[in-house]
Parts: structure tokens; sequence; C-alpha cells
């Protein structure tokens, strides 16, 4: 069967979508990907609409609607430049757009997840069967809801000879450890904190550039220690798994508040910059050699691992081997680690779909192994 996976994530580049061949015995298949970025002030509004001082109730119900409408282009351009028409695909599924995410709420809240682009709405106007809303059973069940990846991952990446973790670096920085001849409750994953989140907010407020290009405004400044020592002081970086965090923590207010009590004007750009790329090195080096310690292989995902100022760090940081997931599993027509997470998608849907778990417990702090997600069967009339 065909199916197709749709991510947005927390870096706000736009929408991923995969389409996939999944065949018996788990046997899962990347056959296309594509990527279409939100325009400027798209971004701006759903940038606006993750913050509790900035929100809208109009703009966020709006954006429920919009994200899906950007969905299904996205998902029109899979089909047809495969040659393919809607009935050809058995389903989607949508991650949405996380718009908060407080597994930890505070006084006179209670735990919560919420993301947006309503499956029905793409189910409606596709006539395909789409899963969505993920994240909510792992909630209600004492998880964080965070992150879902690694079920994906488990059945896709784990070997009987190596120790290996799987590092995606996105908006926010998340890994899967999957130690040789691995079972599902052996598997541990959790966020590591910032990826690309603070890079991208400075490179757009110093450089007028939505990232750094393969890290060379990095590469051209130094790291100032007074201020990589503040960071590593942030309480989540040290704080035991399971653990998850997004953009509310990272949101444009603390990142403002958080420029000034280390007074970045005193210093030069690319030296913030710099200082900024190594907090994301440190911060995940920090996990790993308190929490996982004994690893073979690293295999870096997401925007992150085009960064070359990240990638050698890396390198420099850890004993062992760091390669890019593109270099050992990617297609000259497609990237595997772009389009990885909308990849794992399509299959937690397939998993839903036949009743199968998709949560791992031991990752997320659930309770129990859960269904995943809600299906809506609308049908165009």
């Amino acid at each position: 069967m065909l199916a197709i996976g749709i991510m947005s994530g927390t870096s706000l580049d736009g929408v991923d979508a995969a389409l996939v061949e999944i065949k018996e015995n788990d046997k899962f298949s990347l056959i296309d990907f594509v990527s279409i970025p939100y325009e400027k002030e798209f971004k701006e509004k759903i940038k606006r609409n993750l913050s509790d001082e900035t929100a809208k109730l109009s703009e966020i119900c709006s954006l429920n609607y919009e994200l899906s409408y950007h969905f299904k282009d996205a998902i029109d351009l899979l089909i047809g430049r495969n040659n393919l028409i809607y009935s050809d695909i058995s389903f989607i599924a949508s991650h949405g757009q996380t718009i908060w995410h407080e597994p930890h709420p505070r006084e006179g809240n209670v735990a919560s997840t919420l993301q947006i682009g309503d499956g029905q709405i793409i189910s409606t106007l596709t006539g395909i069967p789409v899963v969505f809303n993920f994240r909510v059973s792992d909630i209600v069940c004492g998880g964080e809801g965070a992150p879902l990846v690694p079920m994906f991952e488990y059945l896709f990446f784990k070997k009987d000879d190596k120790d290996i973790v799987l590092q995606n670096i996105g908006g926010i920085g998340n890994l899967t450890y999957l130690k040789r001849n691995c079972q599902i409750d052996d598997v541990l994953a959790f966020d590591t904190g910032p990826g690309n989140v603070i890079i991208d907010y400075f490179m757009n407020k110093y450089y007028n550039k939505p990232y750094d290009d393969k890290g060379r405004i990095a590469k051209s400044g130094m790291v100032i220690l007074p201020i990589i020592e503040k960071l590593m002081e942030e309480e989540y970086i040290k704080r035991k798994p399971p653990k998850s965090t997004g953009r509310e923590t990272y949101s444009k207010e603390n990142l403002d508040r958080l420029e000034k009590e280390l007074e970045f004007e005193k210093y030069n750009k690319e030296d913030i910059i710099a200082t900024i790329s190594e907090f994301t090195v440190l911060s995940i080096v920090y996990n790993y050699k308190t929490f996982i310690k004994d690893f073979d292989e690293v295999i870096v995902s997401g925007g992150g691992s085009h960064n070359d100022y990240i990638m050698d760090r890396l390198n420099e940081e850890l004993d062992n081997e760091v390669h890019s997931l593109d270099e050992l599993y990617s297609t000259s027509e497609v990237s595997f680690s772009d389009a990885k997470e909308a990849f794992a998608f399509a299959v937690l849907g397939y998993l839903s779909l036949n009743g199968r778990a998709g949560n791992v417990k031991s990752s997320t702090g659930a309770k129990e192994s859960l269904v995943l997600g809600e299906v809506t069967l609308a049908r165009k009339a």
C-alpha cells in the first residue's frame, strides 16, 4: 500500500510530505519527499500564536484551517509528480503543527498538548482517510506526548551488532538510543534541548536570514565562554529523562529576555551565533555522556545535519563516528534526513490503523502502550 506522512515541525520551515510504500512484515520504503516552505507572512502568523503574550483565538482558529490547506498543497504536489491519484493512497498520517506543549503544567492547568491542522479538512478535500492528533492519548496516560518518532526508529534502524544513537536536530534536538539487540522496552528517547531554534531566531534578527547556511557564520566566530557557561546552567538540559520541550520554552519573549540578561549587545554578532551553536552541541553532548554513555555510532538527521559547525564539533566532542543520515540512506533524488519525520508519521499512522501501539512508554513516560491518534473517514461528496 501507499501512504503519505505530513509533518510541520518546530523549525516552522514549511510542510514536509513523504510518500511511503508499506509491505508485509513491517517493511517500509521511502518513495519520494517534498517540502513546501511557508511564506514569511504565514510563518510569522504561526510564530506569534506560539506565545501567550501574542496569540489570538481568531488567528488560531483560522490557522487550524489554513495549515490543512497547506498540507493539501504538499499532498497534491507529491501525488502529481508521482503520476498518482487520490484513490492510489490508502491513508494520510498528519502530525499537524504544535501550538502548545505542556506535559508539566503551570498552576491551574492540566497536562496538555495542542496540534492544529485538522485531519477532517484534509480528508474532506481529498477523500483519503486521515490519522491525526497522535500525541493526546500519551499525555492523558501520564506521558510527555513526545517523542513519538522512536517507534518508527526502533522498527527501521535497530541492529544486532551496534549501539546506535539517532540524533535529530530540527528546531528542537531529540535523540533515540537503540542498544544492540534491543527490545521495545529498552528504547530510550527524549529531547536534548535546543536544536536550531535559537540559532535561527538570532540569524533572522541579526542577519535577516532564516538559518546559518552550512554553519558559515558560526565558523567565522568565537565562542564566548561566560555566555556558554550561563546557557549550560539551563535546568532542562540536566533534567533526567523522560523529558520533552518545545518552542514554548524558546519563544520570542524568552529569547529576547535571554539576549538582554546575557548582554549580547557587547559582543560581535558572529560570536553570538558561534556561541549559541556551541550550546546546541554541548547540550547534546551532556545528555549523551550523562544518560547514555556507551554507543558505537551517532546518526544525525534534520536541518542541523547540514550545519558543518555542529557536525564538526559533535565529531570533536564524541570519540565515535558521527554521520549524517543522508550519508547512509539517501538517494540522489530524496534526502532521507529531511524526510525522516514525515516518513515516521506515515508508519505511525499504519500502526494506528492496525490497532498497534505507537508510543514507546519507556521514552514518553506513559503508563501504557497505546494506539495513537484519531481517524477521520470523511469522503468527498
